[in-house]
């Protein structure tokens, strides 16, 4: 692991902390234009960088017990999600009425509980987005850097849904703002964690990257592409689909085959 890589990293995890604020700046209006398009080619990128880099890698370190520790972190997240479920569904819900309570004049049930839970929900969420960045790094740019696009995109409409909440709560617009700016940085936790871990315990590295592997693929395949199917404009978001894969798998082979000359 060079300086570079945990560079790379740590712009990811800083780009994600924008995401963290885009309540305060994104309509939902604008989400519904552009994030269909987008949402499609991120599961084109993630899931083409687990098939193609993240798992191949973790199989050339573990062996089969690669797919062991992938299969559990898939089942792990699912559960976790489930578990999790109805705040991101109450957030996403919410975000089409950021515009109507912009003064305040609308309070949540349960207002001085709702904005505590909410922000931790999306702290444990952000460490394993951070750790999630980290571990693709770890095998390539091409695998960290879908992964980080894949995690902005799928974290748009969930940041705008809470912020929506809180505002609803009766917290003011800084006042949130700063709140999930700060939530935030707990991803830069999870990558710190990721990066320290494997350089001191090289022989974890295997598991990371199974781990993150099962991870990618829960998000990419019942997160993200899904979204293939939902609304009129489905030829655009296949589009952006094809697009992802053939991003990430051109970059993949042209690395194969230069690497094949030197």
């Amino acid at each position: 692991m060079d300086s570079q890589t945990v560079l790379l990293v740590f712009i990811a995890v800083g780009l994600d902390g924008v995401a963290g604020l885009a309540g305060g700046v994104l309509s939902e209006r604008w989400l519904q234009r552009r994030l269909p398009a987008l949402v499609a080619f991120a599961a084109g990128t993630l899931l083409c960088a687990v098939f193609l880099e993240v798992l191949p890698e973790a199989v050339a370190t573990l062996g089969d017990s690669a797919f062991t520790w992938a299969f559990g972190s898939f089942v792990a997240l699912a559960l976790l999600e489930w578990a999790l479920g109805h705040h991101h569904h109450h957030a996403e819900a919410a975000a089409g009425h950021v515009h109507g309570h912009a003064h305040g004049h609308t309070h949540a049930h349960g207002a001085p509980t709702l904005p505590a839970a909410l922000l931790a929900s999306d702290a444990l969420h952000n460490i394993g987005d951070g750790a999630a960045v980290a571990a693709a790094f770890l095998v390539s740019p091409n695998a960290g850097f879908a992964t980080a696009f894949a995690v902005i995109i799928h974290e748009l409409p969930q940041e705008v849904g809470d912020y929506a909440l809180l505002r609803a709560a009766g917290w003011s617009r800084a006042k949130s703002l700063v709140a999930l700016g700060a939530v935030q940085l707990t991803a830069a936790v999870g990558a710190g964690a990721v990066l320290v871990g494997t350089r001191y315990l090289p022989s974890l590295q295997g598991t990371v990257l199974a781990i993150a592997g099962g991870s990618f693929l829960y998000i990419g395949a019942v997160d993200l592409l899904p979204e293939l199917r939902r609304g009129p404009d489905s030829r655009q978001r296949v589009v952006g689909f094809l697009c992802g894969l053939l991003l990430i798998g051109g970059l993949h082979f042209l690395e194969r085959f230069l690497g094949g000359h030197h």
